[in-house]
């Protein structure tokens, strides 16, 4: 059986196109002899299809282009694998649709169906032959594959992880030079075919690099990273195939893959904007800077125009100096990549706003986006926002109200990476000027954004030149690694690392951080590429409340609550036994005519086990009714407290 992995790209929700697509895949497949072909998971809707497969006329859209599809099949006498999701009680689950002899067959809840339909059967693996090879299709290589039933070929690993850049698993064949895959293959003796898709689908985005490994852990055939390709194998179980070398598999390099997971990002989002071309506004820093050589290398030159803003906010000589380079460079960068250039005149913020400087600002870079905004009109492009993760941690409501912009690449990147993303552009050969790539530069970007986080603070002036004072201290990694600490790992206060060294600024950080929650919703698109982003990290939107650590307070947990009062009930079911076991045996006391007034419980029980094992050898008194106390007869039972609770 020859299985064909169609890594392939398209725009969520043209059914339509997708099928398209799939189809032309197919005669290519079968061209080479495939007698499967597969297609990536997030085609049809992305992963986070929301309440879409609620609406009963997607579900019958879906269906009927896959009918189609599945005609088209049987004429090529081929069949398919198409992961798409739908809606099972509401919650989206994606299905496996095997398309078969004309047929669409939702293979998931066919499986669970048949295995008495629980709901624990819809995430087994469903098995199935074609051409005589037994295959098993998993979302979970590592864990179904050791669970695989005897007699399995094949497992089909339909990769839905989108790309994090911690995390190696998430890069297709990049992974497997480290281990990743290869030993679930050699212990369980299966093939392994691992369809990853390629591109940008919603806030997720996928690197591609499918593979086909044979049943010692080789890479047989592999894909490309980060283009589509269709990639056909024979599967033979039992043959020793030709494998690659570890040498010939590509290494996986964070700085590497984040960039051109960027850059896939931003494509796929200009296109599904329906544009082609992308402006971008040159300050003449970091983030700017390398937010247009993102868009060259996402857009082609030819689609990409630079907006150059004259300031006049200078006062002094140096300030002066200072503004004539800053257009310069931008200037320079321009020219370098090879696009249009369009400059506007200065924007006189203090004149038209007679206020703090803060505030002067403010408005400068509001009437700087409406600039860019008009430029995008013009041109019917796409605006790019170069914000960081760190900005919108810090200072989202003073960037939310006036950011231009349809596409924010770095929104899920700290500003310390850019550093290392702009070193590792220009060692492929970039036009950055090396005065930006330089942690003095990080550090003046940093600065900004705290006096814009501050500047829209309730509290005054001394409020604002206190906060300055307390994160002007800070170097940018401490900022944002406990920016990654909170966000990206929930640490508490006490478990970052900056609370034992700047208490009070971490204080303040975190404060920022729930005061822009509102704001950071404003914000334009913007890639996930960590193990958390702000868009999937919601807290209330009036949430009042910040994580301010608990000082020496011992720390409280539901768990603990649930031992301790677990703890109190077990207490009082063993006094309760006590208490019961000493009413039955003072009953019982009374009933043999032995004074119990004066007795304990343990000095009852062992008086009483002696008369009763003297009584059962007739050496004692026998049970008399009579010896009943006064008023027994006619309380009866109640008149003790053990019947009385009982």
């Amino acid at each position: 059986m020859r299985i064909a992995l169609a890594q392939i790209d398209a725009r969520l929700g043209d059914i339509e196109g997708i099928c398209a697509r799939i189809e032309s895949q197919a005669v290519l497949a079968h061209d080479q002899g495939a007698d499967l072909l597969c297609v990536p998971a997030p085609l049809m809707t992305g992963l986070a299809p929301g309440s879409l497969t609620d609406n009963p006329n997607y579900e019958h859209a879906l269906i009927a282009g896959l009918r189609d599809v599945a005609r088209q099949l049987e004429t090529l006498d081929m069949e398919a694998i198409v992961p798409a999701p739908v809606g099972l009680e509401h919650m989206p689950l994606i299905e496996v649709f095997l398309l078969r002899d004309g047929r669409v067959i939702p293979l998931r809840s066919v499986f669970a169906a048949a295995r008495n339909g629980s709901g624990e059967e819809l995430w087994l693996p469903p098995v199935f032959d074609v051409r005589g090879v037994r295959l098993a299709v998993t979302f979970d290589v590592e864990r179904d594959v050791p669970n695989l039933p005897t007699g399995c070929d094949l497992a089909l690993y339909i990769q839905t992880a989108p790309f994090q850049m911690d995390d190696e698993a998430t890069t297709g064949v990049a992974a497997v030079a480290d281990g990743h895959v290869a030993e679930a293959a050699r212990s369980r003796g299966v093939w392994v075919a691992h369809m990853a898709p390629v591109g940008g689908f919603d806030d997720a985005v996928f690197t591609g690099g499918s593979y086909v490994m044979d049943d010692a852990g080789r890479v047989v055939s592999m894909a490309p990273c980060f283009e589509e390709a269709l990639l056909v194998q024979e599967i033979e179980r039992g043959r020793v195939a030709a494998a690659l070398e570890t040498h010939e598999l590509p290494q996986f390099r964070r700085e590497a893959w984040l960039w051109e997971a960027l850059r896939l990002h931003l494509r796929d989002s200009v296109e599904a904007l329906g544009r082609t071309r992308a402006v971008v506004a040159l300050a003449g820093d970091l983030p700017s800077s390398l937010a247009a050589v993102l868009a060259v290398d996402a857009l082609g030159l030819r689609n990409v125009v630079a907006l150059v803003v004259e300031r006049a906010e200078a006062l002094t000589p140096a300030e002066e100096e200072a503004e004539r380079t800053r257009r310069e460079r931008a200037r320079a960068l321009a020219r370098a990549l090879g696009v249009e250039v369009v400059e506007r005149g200065p924007v006189d913020a203090g004149a038209m706003l007679a206020a703090d400087l803060g505030q002067d600002r403010r408005t400068r870079e509001r009437l700087e986006a409406i600039y860019l905004e008009q430029l995008a009109r013009e041109r019917g492009a796409a605006a790019i926002c170069p914000l960081t993760k760190t900005d919108i941690a810090l200072a989202a409501p003073w960037f939310a109200d006036g950011c231009p912009g349809d596409v924010m690449p770095f929104g899920d990147v700290y500003l310390t990476e850019l550093e290392f993303l702009a070193r590792e552009r220009v060692r492929a050969g970039s036009a950055i000027p090396q005065a930006l790539v330089t942690l003095g530069e990080v550090e003046a970007c940093l600065a900004r954004t705290v006096l814009a986080a501050v500047a829209v603070m309730p509290g005054g002036t001394d409020f604002a030149e206190s906060a300055v004072g307390l994160l002007g201290v800070l170097e940018p990694a401490q900022v944002d690694g406990a920016l990654e600490a909170y966000v990206e790992r929930g640490l508490a206060f006490e478990d970052i690392p900056l609370a034992s060294s700047a208490p009070e600024a971490l204080t303040l950080l975190l404060m920022l951080v729930r005061a822009g929650e509102a704001a950071r919703r404003r914000l334009p698109l913007a890639p996930t590429v960590s193990a958390r982003s702000f868009a999937e990290r919601h807290w209330p939107v009036q949430l009042a409340w910040s994580d301010t650590g608990r000082a020496t307070e011992e720390r409280l947990c539901v768990a603990d609550l649930v031992s301790a009062e677990s703890e109190r009930i077990e207490e009082l079911g063993e006094e309760h036994a006590r208490r019961v076991r000493g009413e039955v045996a003072a009953l019982l006391g009374s009933l043999l005519g032995l004074d119990v007034a004066d007795l304990d419980p343990e000095e009852i029980e062992s008086e009483l086990m002696r008369r009763m094992q003297a009584a059962a050898e007739g050496e004692g008194p026998g049970f008399d009714l009579g010896q009943l106390p006064p008023g027994m007869h006619s309380q009866g039972p109640h008149g003790f407290p053990f019947f009385s609770q009982n």
